[in-house]
Protein backbone atom coordinates (compact mmCIF):
# COMPACT_ATOMS: atom_id res chain seq x y z
CA UNK A 1 0.00 0.00 0.00
CA UNK A 2 1.48 3.41 -0.91
CA UNK A 3 2.19 5.76 2.00
CA UNK A 4 -0.34 8.47 2.83
CA UNK A 5 0.16 11.99 1.55
CA UNK A 6 0.85 13.28 5.07
CA UNK A 7 3.44 10.60 5.87
CA UNK A 8 5.11 11.00 2.47
CA UNK A 9 5.35 14.74 3.01
CA UNK A 10 6.75 14.20 6.51
CA UNK A 11 9.32 11.72 5.26
CA UNK A 12 10.51 14.18 2.63
CA UNK A 13 11.19 16.75 5.34
CA UNK A 14 12.84 14.34 7.79
CA UNK A 15 16.52 14.11 8.51
CA UNK A 16 19.02 16.36 10.16
CA UNK A 17 21.20 18.55 8.01
CA UNK A 18 24.32 16.87 9.43
CA UNK A 19 23.53 13.21 10.18
CA UNK A 20 25.31 13.31 13.56
CA UNK A 21 24.19 10.75 16.15
CA UNK A 22 25.27 9.78 19.67
CA UNK A 23 25.75 6.02 19.98
CA UNK A 24 24.71 4.04 23.05
CA UNK A 25 28.27 3.79 24.36
CA UNK A 26 28.59 7.59 24.40
CA UNK A 27 25.28 7.91 26.24
CA UNK A 28 26.58 5.61 28.99
CA UNK A 29 29.78 7.57 29.62
CA UNK A 30 30.15 10.62 31.86
CA UNK A 31 29.38 13.63 29.62
CA UNK A 32 32.74 15.29 30.32
CA UNK A 33 34.39 12.27 28.66
CA UNK A 34 32.27 12.73 25.54
CA UNK A 35 32.19 16.53 25.14
CA UNK A 36 34.44 19.53 25.63
CA UNK A 37 32.54 22.64 26.73
CA UNK A 38 34.08 25.58 24.87
CA UNK A 39 31.86 28.48 25.92
CA UNK A 40 28.56 29.67 27.31
CA UNK A 41 25.93 30.81 24.82
CA UNK A 42 23.45 32.18 27.30
CA UNK A 43 21.72 31.83 30.63
CA UNK A 44 18.16 32.06 31.87
CA UNK A 45 15.80 31.12 34.67
CA UNK A 46 15.95 27.39 33.82
CA UNK A 47 19.71 27.01 33.45
CA UNK A 48 22.38 27.72 30.86
CA UNK A 49 23.22 26.80 27.27
CA UNK A 50 26.79 26.00 26.22
CA UNK A 51 28.69 25.42 23.01
CA UNK A 52 30.38 22.01 23.06
CA UNK A 53 32.61 19.83 20.88
CA UNK A 54 32.03 16.10 20.51
CA UNK A 55 35.52 14.75 21.19
CA UNK A 56 35.40 11.76 18.87
CA UNK A 57 34.01 13.49 15.78
CA UNK A 58 34.76 17.16 16.38
CA UNK A 59 31.07 17.93 15.81
CA UNK A 60 29.85 21.21 17.32
CA UNK A 61 26.79 20.88 19.56
CA UNK A 62 24.72 22.87 22.03
CA UNK A 63 24.25 21.59 25.58
CA UNK A 64 21.52 22.91 27.83
CA UNK A 65 22.35 22.44 31.52
CA UNK A 66 19.20 22.38 33.64
CA UNK A 67 19.24 22.04 37.46
CA UNK A 68 17.27 18.96 38.49
CA UNK A 69 15.40 21.02 41.08
CA UNK A 70 13.64 22.68 38.13
CA UNK A 71 10.21 21.33 37.15
CA UNK A 72 11.56 18.07 35.74
CA UNK A 73 8.26 17.07 34.17
CA UNK A 74 8.41 20.14 31.96
CA UNK A 75 11.96 19.23 30.94
CA UNK A 76 10.87 15.69 30.11
CA UNK A 77 8.05 17.06 27.98
CA UNK A 78 10.45 19.20 25.95
CA UNK A 79 12.82 16.29 25.44
CA UNK A 80 10.01 14.00 24.33
CA UNK A 81 8.76 16.42 21.70
CA UNK A 82 12.26 17.12 20.36
CA UNK A 83 13.02 13.41 20.22
CA UNK A 84 9.93 12.71 18.10
CA UNK A 85 10.75 15.44 15.56
CA UNK A 86 13.10 14.51 12.74
CA UNK A 87 12.84 17.44 10.36
CA UNK A 88 15.66 19.66 9.20
CA UNK A 89 13.38 22.59 10.05
CA UNK A 90 13.22 21.61 13.75
CA UNK A 91 16.21 21.76 16.13
CA UNK A 92 17.47 18.20 16.59
CA UNK A 93 17.81 16.41 19.93
CA UNK A 94 20.71 13.95 20.43
CA UNK A 95 20.54 12.72 24.02
CA UNK A 96 20.62 13.61 27.72
CA UNK A 97 22.79 12.97 30.77
CA UNK A 98 22.50 13.45 34.51
CA UNK A 99 25.65 15.12 35.88
CA UNK A 100 25.69 15.87 39.60
CA UNK A 101 22.74 18.25 40.14
CA UNK A 102 22.22 19.08 36.45
CA UNK A 103 20.54 17.49 33.48
CA UNK A 104 22.58 17.96 30.29
CA UNK A 105 20.43 18.09 27.14
CA UNK A 106 22.50 17.69 23.96
CA UNK A 107 21.03 19.44 20.91
CA UNK A 108 21.83 20.67 17.45
CA UNK A 109 23.97 23.80 17.42
CA UNK A 110 22.58 26.69 15.38
CA UNK A 111 25.63 28.84 14.80
CA UNK A 112 23.87 31.98 13.58
CA UNK A 113 21.57 32.35 16.59
CA UNK A 114 17.93 33.37 16.49
CA UNK A 115 16.16 35.83 14.21
CA UNK A 116 15.99 38.13 17.24
CA UNK A 117 19.79 37.88 17.56
CA UNK A 118 20.11 38.85 13.89
CA UNK A 119 17.86 41.88 14.30
CA UNK A 120 19.67 43.01 17.43
CA UNK A 121 23.12 42.61 15.87
CA UNK A 122 22.15 44.54 12.73
CA UNK A 123 20.15 47.14 14.67
CA UNK A 124 17.32 46.88 12.19
CA UNK A 125 14.42 44.63 11.13
CA UNK A 126 14.57 42.20 8.22
CA UNK A 127 13.91 43.06 4.59
CA UNK A 128 10.82 41.68 2.87
CA UNK A 129 12.85 39.11 0.94
CA UNK A 130 14.64 37.98 4.09
CA UNK A 131 11.31 37.63 5.88
CA UNK A 132 9.82 35.52 3.10
CA UNK A 133 12.80 33.14 3.23
CA UNK A 134 12.53 32.79 7.02
CA UNK A 135 8.77 32.24 6.81
CA UNK A 136 9.19 29.57 4.13
CA UNK A 137 11.40 27.44 6.37
CA UNK A 138 9.30 28.16 9.45
CA UNK A 139 6.15 27.06 7.64
CA UNK A 140 7.84 23.81 6.64
CA UNK A 141 8.69 23.23 10.29
CA UNK A 142 5.13 24.04 11.35
CA UNK A 143 3.69 21.83 8.62
CA UNK A 144 5.79 18.96 9.96
CA UNK A 145 4.71 19.57 13.58
CA UNK A 146 1.05 19.99 12.67
CA UNK A 147 1.08 16.75 10.67
CA UNK A 148 2.18 15.11 13.92
CA UNK A 149 -0.72 16.87 15.69
CA UNK A 150 1.68 18.99 17.71
CA UNK A 151 1.16 22.66 18.50
CA UNK A 152 4.28 24.74 19.14
CA UNK A 153 2.40 27.46 21.08
CA UNK A 154 5.31 29.90 21.28
CA UNK A 155 6.18 30.94 17.73
CA UNK A 156 8.17 34.18 17.69
CA UNK A 157 11.46 35.50 16.29
CA UNK A 158 13.37 34.43 19.41
CA UNK A 159 12.35 30.81 18.83
CA UNK A 160 13.37 30.64 15.16
CA UNK A 161 17.05 29.71 14.90
CA UNK A 162 19.43 29.76 11.95
CA UNK A 163 22.28 27.42 11.17
CA UNK A 164 25.27 28.64 9.19
CA UNK A 165 23.81 27.18 5.99
CA UNK A 166 20.98 29.69 6.28
CA UNK A 167 18.24 27.21 7.22
CA UNK A 168 15.66 28.42 9.75
CA UNK A 169 14.64 25.94 12.46
CA UNK A 170 11.96 25.89 15.14
CA UNK A 171 13.23 25.69 18.71
CA UNK A 172 12.02 25.81 22.30
CA UNK A 173 9.33 23.21 22.84
CA UNK A 174 8.82 23.95 26.51
CA UNK A 175 5.19 24.96 25.99
CA UNK A 176 4.37 22.78 22.98
CA UNK A 177 1.20 20.72 23.13
CA UNK A 178 0.01 17.42 21.68
CA UNK A 179 -3.42 16.92 20.13
CA UNK A 180 -4.91 13.44 19.97
CA UNK A 181 -7.81 11.95 18.06
CA UNK A 182 -9.94 12.30 21.19
CA UNK A 183 -8.78 15.86 21.94
CA UNK A 184 -9.26 18.02 18.88
CA UNK A 185 -8.64 21.27 20.78
CA UNK A 186 -6.68 22.37 23.84
CA UNK A 187 -7.81 24.85 26.47
CA UNK A 188 -4.69 25.82 28.43
CA UNK A 189 -3.74 29.47 27.90
CA UNK A 190 -0.02 29.42 27.30
CA UNK A 191 2.46 31.35 25.19
CA UNK A 192 3.97 34.83 25.13
CA UNK A 193 1.24 37.52 25.31
CA UNK A 194 1.98 39.67 22.25
CA UNK A 195 2.05 36.61 19.98
CA UNK A 196 -0.95 34.77 21.46
CA UNK A 197 -3.98 33.98 19.28
CA UNK A 198 -7.38 35.37 20.37
CA UNK A 199 -8.89 31.92 20.88
CA UNK A 200 -6.02 30.97 23.19
CA UNK A 201 -6.66 33.98 25.42
CA UNK A 202 -10.43 33.46 25.40
CA UNK A 203 -10.11 29.80 26.46
CA UNK A 204 -12.58 28.65 23.82
CA UNK A 205 -10.33 25.80 22.71
CA UNK A 206 -7.67 25.95 20.02
CA UNK A 207 -5.67 23.78 17.68
CA UNK A 208 -2.74 24.13 15.27
CA UNK A 209 -4.28 27.30 13.80
CA UNK A 210 -3.10 29.14 16.93
CA UNK A 211 0.46 28.76 15.60
CA UNK A 212 -0.60 30.39 12.33
CA UNK A 213 -1.78 33.52 14.17
CA UNK A 214 1.53 33.64 16.07
CA UNK A 215 3.38 33.28 12.77
CA UNK A 216 1.55 36.32 11.39
CA UNK A 217 2.53 38.33 14.47
CA UNK A 218 6.11 37.10 14.05
CA UNK A 219 6.09 38.29 10.43
CA UNK A 220 5.16 41.78 11.64
CA UNK A 221 7.82 41.50 14.35
CA UNK A 222 10.48 40.72 11.72
CA UNK A 223 9.28 43.61 9.53
CA UNK A 224 8.98 46.26 12.24
CA UNK A 225 11.33 45.04 14.95
CA UNK A 226 8.55 44.51 17.49
CA UNK A 227 5.21 42.71 17.58
CA UNK A 228 1.96 44.70 17.73
CA UNK A 229 1.01 46.04 21.19
CA UNK A 230 4.60 45.76 22.40
CA UNK A 231 4.49 49.39 23.53
CA UNK A 232 1.87 48.60 26.15
CA UNK A 233 1.94 46.39 29.23
CA UNK A 234 1.62 42.67 28.38
CA UNK A 235 -1.37 42.29 30.69
CA UNK A 236 -3.25 44.98 28.80
CA UNK A 237 -2.31 43.35 25.49
CA UNK A 238 -3.97 40.15 26.72
CA UNK A 239 -7.25 42.07 26.94
CA UNK A 240 -6.85 43.91 23.64
CA UNK A 241 -5.92 41.01 21.34
CA UNK A 242 -9.35 39.29 21.46
CA UNK A 243 -11.36 42.52 21.24
CA UNK A 244 -9.54 44.68 18.70
CA UNK A 245 -9.43 44.08 14.91
CA UNK A 246 -6.52 41.92 13.69
CA UNK A 247 -3.27 43.89 13.70
CA UNK A 248 -1.48 44.89 10.54
CA UNK A 249 1.58 46.87 9.54
CA UNK A 250 1.95 50.40 10.86
CA UNK A 251 2.62 51.48 7.26
CA UNK A 252 1.07 48.84 4.95
CA UNK A 253 1.98 50.87 1.87
CA UNK A 254 5.68 50.19 2.51
CA UNK A 255 5.18 46.46 1.89
CA UNK A 256 4.12 44.50 -1.17
CA UNK A 257 0.51 43.49 -1.72
CA UNK A 258 1.60 39.85 -1.46
CA UNK A 259 3.13 40.40 1.98
CA UNK A 260 0.07 42.32 3.17
CA UNK A 261 -2.16 39.50 1.95
CA UNK A 262 -0.01 36.89 3.71
CA UNK A 263 -0.40 38.78 6.99
CA UNK A 264 -4.17 39.00 6.50
CA UNK A 265 -4.29 35.24 5.81
CA UNK A 266 -2.59 34.51 9.13
CA UNK A 267 -4.34 37.08 11.29
CA UNK A 268 -7.98 36.07 10.89
CA UNK A 269 -9.93 36.14 14.15
CA UNK A 270 -11.91 32.97 13.40
CA UNK A 271 -9.38 30.11 13.48
CA UNK A 272 -11.48 27.94 11.17
CA UNK A 273 -11.02 30.58 8.45
CA UNK A 274 -7.24 30.73 8.84
CA UNK A 275 -5.19 28.82 6.32
CA UNK A 276 -3.13 25.82 7.34
CA UNK A 277 0.67 25.77 7.18
CA UNK A 278 0.39 23.60 4.07
CA UNK A 279 -1.87 26.12 2.34
CA UNK A 280 0.35 29.03 3.34
CA UNK A 281 3.35 27.28 1.79
CA UNK A 282 1.51 27.73 -1.51
CA UNK A 283 0.96 31.46 -0.96
CA UNK A 284 2.56 33.68 -3.62
CA UNK A 285 4.63 35.50 -1.01
CA UNK A 286 6.18 32.22 0.12
CA UNK A 287 6.46 30.62 -3.33
CA UNK A 288 8.48 33.63 -4.53
CA UNK A 289 10.86 33.57 -1.55
CA UNK A 290 14.57 33.56 -2.45
CA UNK A 291 16.88 30.66 -1.63
CA UNK A 292 19.22 30.21 1.32
CA UNK A 293 21.77 32.61 -0.20
CA UNK A 294 19.89 35.62 1.12
CA UNK A 295 19.85 34.09 4.60
CA UNK A 296 23.59 33.48 4.47
CA UNK A 297 24.18 37.10 3.44
CA UNK A 298 21.95 38.23 6.31
CA UNK A 299 23.96 36.10 8.75
CA UNK A 300 27.26 37.40 7.37
CA UNK A 301 26.08 40.99 7.77
CA UNK A 302 25.03 40.35 11.38
CA UNK A 303 28.34 38.68 12.22
CA UNK A 304 30.33 41.53 10.69
CA UNK A 305 28.39 44.07 12.71
CA UNK A 306 28.98 42.01 15.85
CA UNK A 307 32.72 41.83 15.15
CA UNK A 308 32.82 45.60 14.74
CA UNK A 309 31.39 45.86 18.22
CA UNK A 310 28.07 47.38 17.26
CA UNK A 311 26.13 44.63 19.06
CA UNK A 312 26.66 41.24 20.69
CA UNK A 313 26.04 38.20 18.52
CA UNK A 314 25.25 34.94 20.31
CA UNK A 315 24.72 31.60 18.64
CA UNK A 316 21.86 29.65 20.11
CA UNK A 317 20.11 26.42 20.72
CA UNK A 318 16.95 28.38 21.53
CA UNK A 319 16.55 31.81 23.10
CA UNK A 320 14.32 34.82 23.50
CA UNK A 321 16.77 37.58 22.69
CA UNK A 322 14.14 39.78 21.08
CA UNK A 323 14.40 43.50 20.44
CA UNK A 324 11.98 43.83 23.34
CA UNK A 325 13.80 44.53 26.59
CA UNK A 326 11.82 41.81 28.32
CA UNK A 327 9.30 39.07 27.60
CA UNK A 328 6.59 37.38 29.58
CA UNK A 329 4.91 34.02 29.25
CA UNK A 330 1.44 33.38 30.57
CA UNK A 331 -0.29 30.17 31.50
CA UNK A 332 -3.86 29.78 32.69
CA UNK A 333 -5.11 26.37 33.72
CA UNK A 334 -7.88 24.78 35.74
CA UNK A 335 -7.96 24.59 39.55
CA UNK A 336 -8.20 26.92 42.51
CA UNK A 337 -7.54 30.63 42.30
CA UNK A 338 -3.88 31.49 42.90
CA UNK A 339 -1.30 33.66 41.21
CA UNK A 340 2.47 33.55 41.40
CA UNK A 341 3.78 37.03 40.71
CA UNK A 342 6.13 39.76 41.90
CA UNK A 343 5.12 41.13 45.30
CA UNK A 344 4.62 44.62 43.87
CA UNK A 345 2.23 43.32 41.19
CA UNK A 346 -0.71 41.16 42.09
CA UNK A 347 -3.60 40.33 39.81
CA UNK A 348 -6.05 37.65 40.88
CA UNK A 349 -7.33 35.03 38.50
CA UNK A 350 -10.91 36.11 39.27
CA UNK A 351 -9.92 39.66 38.32
CA UNK A 352 -8.63 38.44 34.96
CA UNK A 353 -11.89 36.67 34.26
CA UNK A 354 -13.99 39.66 35.34
CA UNK A 355 -11.96 42.04 33.18
CA UNK A 356 -12.36 39.72 30.20
CA UNK A 357 -16.11 39.73 30.82
CA UNK A 358 -16.20 43.53 31.05
CA UNK A 359 -14.45 43.71 27.69
CA UNK A 360 -17.04 41.42 26.15
CA UNK A 361 -19.83 43.79 27.23
CA UNK A 362 -17.99 46.94 26.27
CA UNK A 363 -16.53 47.91 29.65
CA UNK A 364 -13.23 49.63 30.29
CA UNK A 365 -10.11 47.84 31.45
CA UNK A 366 -9.28 48.89 35.03
CA UNK A 367 -5.67 49.95 35.44
CA UNK A 368 -5.30 47.39 38.21
CA UNK A 369 -5.55 44.68 35.58
CA UNK A 370 -2.29 45.69 33.97
CA UNK A 371 -0.41 47.83 36.46
CA UNK A 372 3.37 47.86 36.15
CA UNK A 373 5.89 47.31 38.88
CA UNK A 374 7.36 50.25 40.75
CA UNK A 375 10.32 50.49 38.41
CA UNK A 376 8.10 50.55 35.34
CA UNK A 377 9.04 47.12 34.11
CA UNK A 378 6.87 44.12 33.44
CA UNK A 379 6.26 42.06 36.58
CA UNK A 380 8.99 39.71 37.65
CA UNK A 381 7.63 36.27 38.32
CA UNK A 382 9.12 33.04 39.55
CA UNK A 383 8.46 29.87 37.53
CA UNK A 384 6.17 27.24 39.03
CA UNK A 385 8.07 25.61 41.89
CA UNK A 386 7.84 21.88 41.62
CA UNK A 387 10.49 19.79 43.34
CA UNK A 388 11.94 17.41 40.80
CA UNK A 389 13.07 13.96 41.74
CA UNK A 390 14.98 11.33 39.85
CA UNK A 391 16.46 7.99 40.74
CA UNK A 392 19.97 8.83 41.89
CA UNK A 393 20.44 11.86 39.58
CA UNK A 394 24.04 12.23 40.68
CA UNK A 395 24.95 9.28 38.50
CA UNK A 396 25.97 9.96 34.91
CA UNK A 397 23.13 7.92 33.52
CA UNK A 398 21.48 8.55 30.14
CA UNK A 399 18.13 10.24 30.46
CA UNK A 400 14.99 8.27 29.72
CA UNK A 401 13.92 9.20 26.21
CA UNK A 402 10.20 9.17 26.64
CA UNK A 403 8.06 11.80 28.27
CA UNK A 404 7.23 15.35 27.55
CA UNK A 405 10.30 21.09 28.77
CA UNK A 406 10.52 24.37 30.13
CA UNK A 407 10.10 27.58 28.26
CA UNK A 408 13.83 28.30 28.37
CA UNK A 409 15.27 31.50 26.95
CA UNK A 410 18.98 31.87 27.77
CA UNK A 411 19.54 35.42 26.56
CA UNK A 412 16.58 37.34 27.96
CA UNK A 413 14.83 38.32 31.10
CA UNK A 414 11.83 36.05 30.87
CA UNK A 415 8.82 36.20 33.15
CA UNK A 416 6.16 33.60 33.75
CA UNK A 417 2.70 34.41 35.05
CA UNK A 418 0.86 31.37 36.31
CA UNK A 419 -2.86 31.73 36.86
CA UNK A 420 -4.57 28.68 38.32
CA UNK A 421 -8.28 29.24 37.94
Amino acid sequence: MPPSTDSSRRNSEEGSSDGFKLDSSALNKPPEEVFDIVGKLGEGSYGSVHKAIHRESGHVLAIKKVPVDTDLQEIIKEISIMQQCKSKYVVKYYGSYFKHSDLWIVMEYCGAGSISDIMRARRKPLSEQEISAVLRDTLKGLQYLHDLKKIHRDIKAGNILLNTDGIAKLADFGVAGQLTDTMAKRNTVIGTPFWMAPEVIEEIGYDTKADIWSLGITAIEMAEGRPPYSDIHPMRAIFMIPTKPPPTFKKPEEWSSEFNDFIRSCLIKKPEERKTALRLCEHTFIKNAPGCDIMQLMIQDAQEKAILGQAPMAASSGNDATLLSEGMSTMIDGGESTLVQHKDNYVTAQSLRSQMESLRIGGEIPKSAYSSSKNGNSPRVQPPGHTASASDPSKNQPFAQDGTGPNFHPLSQHFVLVFII
